[in-house]
């Protein structure tokens, strides 16, 4: 319920999707699982609509907070912001799916509140937003200047590593106009030779040296066959004073509850961050917000 006493947009939804997958699950149960009786995995495709439609209720939750006349968007606080390649964002139903009951952008939202809520430039075009930043929209022409508006009152910037013309843009103005202390370079799902091109540009670009960071371990891809080798280790890049950079990674957790399961490894890594900045930190459960 909203504070007015009416059901929030996207209740139903999301609702009906744990339905779904509670039904499924039941299903599966009384009809003995797939060794007593292989039609019993039927049941089990039904928690694949309840996911879909759990995950299209919290999209329309999520617009319904970006508009809000109280809500992050409009209010006069500072809030971090939460700059990225439209890329990363989720967009197929496999990847949806991926995100189970969470998005990384929720849960990193989550951990980041005490610094404000987090706030991101909005999809052109997009008629649902991903659950996670609070969405700002604008035009071609109005979106810079959004940016660097968000930008200057912001207490932390966070900066996905990434390609795009538009995102090199904004990884200028970063490091043109903030201190070190401001910025956070978020390393997450990108392989070696794409973070290698990436920190070549970075040094060509801006003279900053960024650390190097390994591969997953191949002890680590056996256990979570969700690890690839490819891909670097997820954590952020923070700066000292001079600009020396600092590797923040996230650490390793054998088991996971859903695909995305980061709350816990975000909160842990960006520990200094908050102690930097003279912010309480508080470790954080799976489940905690």
């Amino acid at each position: 319920m909203s504070e007015n006493g009416t059901t929030r947009p996207g209740t139903a939804l999301k609702i009906g999707g744990i339905c779904l997958i509670i039904l499924s699950g039941l299903l599966y149960f009384i009809m003995g699982g797939a060794d007593d009786n292989p039609a019993s995995v039927l049941a089990a495709f039904l928690g694949i609509p309840g996911l879909l439609l759990y995950f299209r209720g919290r999209q329309k939750a999520a617009k319904a907070i970006g508009t809000e006349p109280t809500g992050p968007i409009y209010d006069s606080r500072a809030h971090v912001l939460y700059l990225r390649s439209f890329q990363t964002d989720p967009s197929t139903t496999l990847t949806k799916l991926a995100a189970g009951g969470t998005t990384e952008e929720e849960q990193l939202a989550d951990v980041l509140r005490p610094f404000g809520s987090l706030v991101a430039i909005g999809q052109p075009g997009e008629s649902l937003p991903m659950p996670g930043a609070a969405r700002i929209y604008a035009t071609d022409a109005e979106w810079q200047s959004v940016v660097l508006d968000r930008m200057q009152s912001a207490p932390l910037v966070v900066i996905r590593a990434g390609k795009g013309t538009g995102l090199l843009w904004e990884f200028e103005q970063v490091f043109s106009l903030l201190p070190p202390a401001k910025i956070l370079v978020f390393v997450m799902n990108i392989t070696k030779r794409e973070y290698t091109a990436f920190a070549r540009q970075m040094k060509a670009d801006f003279q900053l040296a960024l650390p190097d960071i390994g591969t997953y371990g191949v002890l680590r891809t056996v256990i979570d066959v969700r690890e690839n080798p490819s891909k670097i280790l997820p954590g952020f890049i923070s700066f000292s004073d001079d600009w020396t950079p600092m590797f923040l990674p996230l650490p390793s957790t054998i088991i996971r509850l859903g695909y995305n399961d980061f709350r816990k490894s975000f909160n842990t890594a960006l520990q200094p961050v908050f102690e930097r900045h003279g912010v309480a930190w508080q470790p954080l459960s799976r489940f905690q917000t």
